[in-house]
């Protein structure tokens, strides 16, 4: 009889099992699947961009999620000339050139940068999918596109989850014309040079000259130009010295710049009157600080120092800096001039 009972006890425990789940499942396909939040006050920052032509220029932090579910999803959906008209220039796709590996500042050759570096066909202006960044890539050229002083552009951009979404009609893009470099010594919507065609040193420290003087960063002119004529395939930069007459200065008279370590670049060749790297471009290539760079990471940092005795028996240790960055692909040259007179590099023992 306990048999029995126990057998039916067992059999009713099933049972009830059995009954809870297929009631569990019932219940589980008449529940509402779990939605995305879409928070309506989600918001570009930005509603206006001025990215420079002929680099590439990423707009990051420029969108507030609010309480969203992410990842959202970002798209343009519409890209037209500021009178309405179609902007084929920016929907047809062009070769441009990703990173597709990190950049460390540890390579060993042009050849080992450009592995981490591949073509992609891609509009000229984008929206990153799940973040909303927006990029302007370096191939955008005034030939082409519309800049200032003209109105630009203006767009759309759609952002979604599974909880809803919104539209952000009639954003503007107005690009501003390419300057080779920065600092920059043109006017950003003629392109004509502005008061003066050169930059200057960004420090100086001890730098005195045989006159007697100390003369500031100020006094320190610095031309940046393109060598035309030099058709090497490996792009590079050069750097030459002169005295305010134009008298150059040989670049070993700067003894204790680090040479191997002025700039990432390779192949040095020193000469009686110049300083040669090759270098792949941009110069810095990314923008993120290194030894190479200034504390932003936008420009390269350069700094040229020598040392002299005093006429008081010291050891002094001039030096002066330089901060600049170079977007276009090309050869390069540095000239550098000290407009206040020569400096001077003698012991006075």
């Amino acid at each position: 009889m306990n048999r029995k009972k126990k057998y039916i006890k067992q059999m009713y425990l099933t049972g009830a099992s059995a009954l809870l789940l297929l009631n569990t499942s019932c219940v589980n396909n008449y529940l509402p699947d779990i939605q995305d939040a879409f928070d309506r006050d989600v918001n570009y920052t930005e509603r206006v961009y001025r990215p420079v032509l002929g680099r590439t220029t990423f707009y990051t932090n420029n969108f507030q999620p609010g309480n969203s579910t992410q990842p959202l999803a970002f798209e343009i959906t519409r890209i037209v000339k500021a009178d309405g008209s179609p902007a084929p220039e920016m929907t047809d796709v062009f070769p441009v050139k990703i990173w597709t590996k990190p950049y460390l500042g540890n390579e060993n050759s042009i050849e080992e940068i450009e592995a981490k570096r591949s073509i992609e066909y891609r509009s000229l202006f984008q929206v990153r999918e799940y973040s909303g960044e927006l990029v302007m890539w370096a191939n955008a050229a005034s030939s082409f596109v519309d800049c200032a002083p003209g109105k630009g552009y203006l767009f759309d951009v759609k952002v979604s989850n599974k909880g809803g979404y919104k539209y952000f009609n009639n954003l503007q893009l107005v690009p501003v014309r390419e300057n080779d470099y920065e600092p920059t010594i043109y006017d950003p919507e003629t392109g004509l040079i502005l008061d003066k065609d050169y930059i200057t040193a960004t420090r100086a420290s001890l730098v005195e000259l045989e006159s007697g003087r100390f003369t500031s960063a100020q006094g320190i002119q610095v031309y940046l130009r393109e060598d035309k004529e030099n058709s090497d395939e490996k792009k590079s930069i050069t750097f030459r010295f002169y005295n305010s007459d134009y008298t150059p200065i040989p670049p070993e008279k700067f003894n204790k710049t680090e040479w191997d370590n002025l700039l990432h670049g390779f192949n040095k060749k020193m000469g009686e009157n110049y300083v040669k790297y090759d270098v792949a471009y941009p110069l810095p290539l990314v923008k993120t600080p290194s030894k190479y760079t200034n504390s932003i990471g936008d420009m390269v940092k350069l700094r040229f120092a020598y040392d002299r005795i005093t006429s008081s028996g010291y050891r002094r240790n001039p030096f002066f800096e330089l901060e600049f960055a170079i977007y276009k692909e090309a050869h390069w040259e540095v000239i550098i001039v000290f407009a206040d007179g020569a400096p001077e590099f003698r012991d006075n023992i």
